[in-house]
């Protein structure tokens, strides 16, 4: 049964999916148990022969998945290294991400591992051909938001929903696709009490005086799964834990909070449990991946895991763990509310384009440290307008205005071959994006070489078949998989369709009036060419007609601000969108007031 099905049969208004509403009534995926997973136990300094010599390092063991091979490595947080990655189900791979938890606006930090974990999903995807199905939770009641909706005397739910809907308004500029399932915590508190009182009835959990519910890491044994965990035995008189490592399941309640009942008493519950809890409802008792930024390992994700391998009975809940790294702006100081250094989403898009910031997340591996400086948005703008040459300069070429010698077909041909082998071999070595970007370059160096040799005669014969190809590809790769888009004459023409192509003639046509006067000023015209005349002839001439130069200048830059570029070439010119969201809409704006004024 599909989602949106399944919507449909069990009408409930709970969590939020693409245009629809998802039930929260039973999992969507039944639950997998240890059918998928393999006996071998991959600890620390220990070999198993299955795997050929292969260690893995892990203070609690981690367990190699028997599923179904996708072809890709991954550096899984648990063992701190690459791993096979394998599917429970073929083609299909189940993802819990943290998603925020709505206090505040989302910061260009949240950006960063939103964006890369988004092209991770699309590499998934677009590459290598899975079903993805993400769940990315929404901490809508926790003491930050109590603090906050106290601090201004209102109802925290008004807080919740005004900053979950900017987050998402957020997320959809920056072309983040939206999650499959959107779970919130305040409509999952009955699942989440189910799952607190089974783990106390497996008495790895115990309730206390003031009515919380504490996980007993004592008790469960595995703990440190993520992180090798030194001993703790100090705590404070006034704890009511029975161990120093215990995490709240469950916290009683305080004045002038809001509270659910339960049966300890009026309380809600603790950070840690609600992922667990609405992963497990939905997705079942096995995940494959979970997301989140580097901070999270410890204690979030740690606590996730022991309270799911609980509850489910079983060794490991998820397979693989990926984390992104911080962005930083000052050196080692890392962006954060607390640290009062944040930028917000609305202002990171009022100095760059969403392409400008995708591509800096790109030329960069998910999971290092980011600095977020001029210098880098510099340079991914630089690679942006690298790129746009080069398929300004392939278009003009495929359309017949760029005059260039004959292409070498076979050597272009051959790299394009080697790019796709490149790129595809890079993404599937953990993502790797950097070498990946590189491999691009390289094909696009070795384009724009080729257009930029002098014909050997007056012929104007080509051979446009390499360049559409190579174009296509590109325009596959920065588009379908990484989001990042480039506008092109094909694409103008496209967005005049409505008109009949009545946008594309008329460039077609000042573009070329343009040029000829252009030409003229010059001394580049036919009849200019034909005339015999001196050195001192030539430069008062140019100098009479040099207002004419200057006007097609000013008509360059007009048309730019709206959107449209036109490059000069030798012997001729060409046109394009230019590149930039702002341009963009104000290409589609002055297109829109152009067909109100013809329909007037």
């Amino acid at each position: 049964m599909s989602l949106h099905s399944y919507c449909i049969k069990y009408k409930m208004a709970a969590t939020r999916c693409m245009g629809c509403l998802v039930l929260r009534h039973v999992p969507v995926f039944k639950s997998h148990g240890r059918l998928a997973v393999s006996r071998g136990v991959h600890q620390a300094n220990v070999v198993y022969p299955f795997m050929l010599g292969k260690r893995w390092f892990s203070s609690k063991g981690w367990i190699l998945p028997e599923g179904y091979d996708t072809g890709i490595t991954i550096y899984n947080s648990a063992v701190r290294e690459k791993v096979p990655l394998k599917t429970l189900q073929p083609g299909l791979l189940t993802w819990y991400s943290c998603g925020p938890t709505v206090y505040d606006s989302a910061h260009i930090g949240h950006a960063l591992a939103y964006v890369k974990f988004d092209i991770i999903r699309r590499i998934l995807t677009k590459m290598f051909d899975l079903n993805v199905v993400m769940l990315l939770g929404v901490t809508d009641i926790d003491d930050k938001i109590i603090r906050r909706a106290q601090d201004l005397g209102v109802d925290f739910r008004g807080i919740t929903k005004y900053y979950e809907e900017e987050f998402f308004t957020d997320m959809d500029k920056l072309r983040v696709m939206r999650p499959t399932v959107a779970p919130r915590v305040t409509e999952h508190i009955p699942h989440i009490i189910s799952f607190i009182q089974k783990v106390i009835e497996k008495k790895l959990a115990y309730s206390v005086s003031d009515g919380s519910v504490y996980f007993d890491t004592v008790a469960y044994g595995k703990y440190g799964k993520m992180v090798p965990l030194p001993k703790v035995t100090d705590l404070p008189k006034t704890s009511l834990k029975k161990n120093a490592r215990d995490f709240a399941l469950w916290k009683g309640v305080k004045p002038g909070e809001p509270f659910w009942d339960s049966p300890w008493g009026h309380g809600r519950p603790g950070w840690h449990i609600e992922c667990s809890a609405m992963a497990s409802h939905i997705l079942g008792s096995q995940i494959d991946l979970h997301s989140g930024g580097i901070d999270l390992l410890f204690p979030h994700h740690e606590n996730e895991e022991a309270q799911c391998c609980a509850y489910h009975t079983c060794d490991q809940w998820c397979n693989y763990w990926i984390h992104a790294g911080h962005l930083h702006t000052k050196g080692a100081e890392k962006m954060s509310k607390s640290l009062y250094n944040t930028i917000s989403v609305s202002e990171l898009l009022e100095q760059h384009s969403v392409n400008s910031f995708r591509l800096f997340c790109l030329l960069s591996h998910y999971r290092n440290k980011v600095d977020y400086t001029p210098t880098s948005m510099a340079q991914a703008n630089a690679h942006l307008r690298r790129i746009r040459a080069f398929l300004q300069d392939a278009y003009a070429y495929i359309n017949g205005q760029l005059k260039c010698g004959p292409l070498d077909e076979v050597g272009l041909k051959k790299k394009l071959a080697e790019t796709r082998s490149k790129v595809k071999k890079s993404l599937a070595d953990d993502m790797d994006t950097v070498r990946a970007f590189d491999a691009v370059l390289e094909l696009i160096a070795l384009g724009n070489k080729e257009l930029q040799t002098k014909p050997q005669s007056m012929s104007i014969a080509r051979s446009a078949g390499t360049m559409v190809s190579i174009c296509s590809y590109i325009h596959y790769l920065m588009e379908d998989v990484f989001s990042i888009t480039f506008p092109s004459v094909h694409d103008a023409a496209s967005l005049s369709l409505e008109s009949g192509g009545r946008l594309a003639s008329v460039m077609n046509s000042v573009v070329s009036l343009r040029h000829q006067v252009r030409s003229y000023a010059l001394l580049q015209d036919e009849n200019s060419t034909k005339e015999m005349l001196t050195s001192a002839e030539k430069k008062l001439r140019r100098q009479e007609r040099a207002p004419l130069l200057n006007y097609c200048d000013e008509f360059r830059s007009n048309l730019q601000k709206i959107g449209l570029h036109i490059k000069d070439h030798a012997g001729t010119s060409s046109w394009s969108v230019a590149e930039g969201a702002s341009g963009t809409d104000k290409f589609k704006k002055a297109k829109d007031e152009e067909s109100a004024t013809v329909k007037s």
